[in-house]
């Protein structure tokens, strides 16, 4: 009896431990740690399980973001169902405690009018214009995070060879080469320029923005830039602006970086009136949104000579057609909104979201919290 009694308080102890570990919370990932940091990702103030009518989620719809065992391992209890596209996700989601995808499909109007029971909204883009001004989402109390930074250094990367590749002349060479070849030391529409010791205005100095600015301070550039939210600047920075500043610094600098989200505030920031504020040797260098730029203004300032030349990653409108005049203006340098593309994948952007989904289910804050006030 003794040892009967003995195994019985041994499997008792096994199924409670065995409970302990089902229910132990997932450890965060070293190296989510690591990218949160060097980000510096900012986490909400509030934790999930402390907002009203919270429960633990059971389901989340997504339209694919990584190995979706990976997804699991993050949260043991939650279904995981992956779609193709809005259309699919509106059919699914109607008992779904989280969706995640591009903003032009989580927050689909069909999407949104099908969901009853969302909490939370992961789009994997820093944009999220999409979702702005939607009653369903503000009035509901629906989280909505974004993938903000976690693009910013290929990007800044990708600003740089566009000043790069304008000061040197390659948007007049790299053609000439294509079409046959030919060779002319001195060619007409070339003002070769160095970047070491000219000024850059970075215009939004967020997550994209600071990475633009410490590249460029690296080249030998005086760093000028604006934010909306405050004056605090890292050591790189020569000054930082409110963005009511920017037509009194933009005349200042020799190049000017856009990095800004698309918001009623910055859209059309950049218009014939901006462009003649700047230097007529100044380039312009979009990567941001191209809303925020009157495209026939800008087309006409190059043409005229008011600025020395664009390098642009975003258009409006985008795709930009095939006879649109941007095409042919003078100086300009045109890559199809690639600025976000690396060797290194998806890798950083999947273990966010991982990390994303580890501390939605067990209640906790989430990273990178949309403000809709700001837009962003």
């Amino acid at each position: 009896m003794r040892s009967q009694h003995i195994i019985t308080t041994l499997l008792a102890a096994g199924l409670c431990a065995g409970a302990l570990a089902k229910d132990a919370p997932v450890a965060q990932d070293p190296k989510a740690a690591e990218v949160i940091r060097e980000l510096g990702l900012v986490e909400h103030t509030t934790a999930m399980r402390d907002a009203r009518g919270w429960k633990a989620p059971k389901k989340i719809v997504l339209l694919q973001m990584g190995p979706p065992e990976a997804l699991q391992a993050a949260a043991p209890g939650v279904k995981f169902v992956v779609v193709n596209n809005a259309a699919e996700m509106a059919k699914e989601v109607a008992d779904a405690d989280a969706v995640g995808g591009g903003d032009n499909a989580v927050c689909d109007d069909a999407v949104l009018a099908a969901a009853k029971k969302l909490k939370w909204i992961a789009v994997y883009s820093a944009g999220v214009e999409a979702c702005l001004g939607k009653p369903a989402i503000e009035k509901s109390g629906i989280v909505v995070t974004n993938m903000r930074a976690i693009a910013g250094p290929v990007m800044a990367e990708h600003s740089i060879a566009l000043m790069l590749a304008l000061s040197r002349g390659l948007q007049v060479y790299v053609p000439r080469q294509v079409q046959g070849g030919h060779w002319n030391e001195r060619s007409r529409g070339v003002n070769m320029q160095s970047l070491d010791g000219k000024t850059v205005l970075v215009a939004g100095l967020g997550g994209i923005g600071l990475e633009v600015a410490r590249r460029a301070h690296a080249l030998g550039m005086k760093v000028i830039a604006t934010r909306n939210s405050s004056r605090d600047k890292p050591d790189y920075v020569s000054y930082v602006g409110l963005s009511d500043e920017l037509p009194t610094l933009i005349g200042q600098a020799d190049v000017v970086v856009a990095a800004l989200p698309l918001v009623p505030a910055t859209t059309n920031l950049f218009d014939a009136k901006m462009f003649a504020r700047m230097k007529k040797t100044a380039f312009f260098v979009n990567v941001g949104r191209g809303g925020s730029v009157v495209t026939d203004d800008l087309v006409a300032a190059l043409n005229a000579g008011t600025i020395a030349g664009a390098g642009l990653d975003v258009t409006e409108p985008e795709p930009l057609p095939d006879d649109h005049p941007l095409w042919k203006a003078k100086n300009v340098v045109i890559t199809p909104h690639v600025s976000a593309q690396s060797d290194l994948g998806q890798g950083v952007r999947a273990l966010i979201y991982r990390e994303q989904v580890r501390r939605f289910a067990a209640g906790d804050k989430l990273l990178s919290v949309v403000d809709f006030k700001k837009g962003y």
